[in-house]
């Protein structure tokens, strides 16, 4: 009886332990696709709250820079973005580029210009 029961608690033991080893490695993986926008004025100084607009096909995403003049985009599906970026700060001045979101799980970066 007492070899059983030790050779219960060890299966048991094993059990609990492959059960948490299981649990606590998910393989989750970060599908999205990141995009980074920085747009900048012809000095290289960031421009905050710059209207940013991002294209593929008949699709449109539109934001706005933050404090740092950086715009954020997540995609779900690998693109090439058309960017177009415009500030009421800089009349007359408009920025263009292009953002490849190749890879899910990566963040890919573009600088974007003001110009006349």
């Amino acid at each position: 009886m007492k070899n059983f029961i030790l050779k219960t608690s060890a299966f048991a033991c094993v059990a609990l332990l492959l059960m948490t080893a299981v649990s606590t490695t998910s393989c989750k993986k970060d599908k999205m696709s990141h995009g980074k926008i920085t747009v900048i004025d012809t000095a290289g100084a960031v421009v905050p709250g710059a209207n940013v607009i991002a294209e593929y096909g008949s699709t449109r995403f539109s934001s706005v820079t933050d404090g740092s003049g950086v715009a954020f985009i997540d995609l779900k599906l690998p693109a090439i973005l058309n960017i177009t970026a415009a500030s009421s700060s800089y009349p007359g001045m408009l920025g263009k580029g292009i953002l490849r979101l190749d890879e899910p799980g990566k963040t890919a970066e573009v600088t974007v210009t003001l110009k006349p």
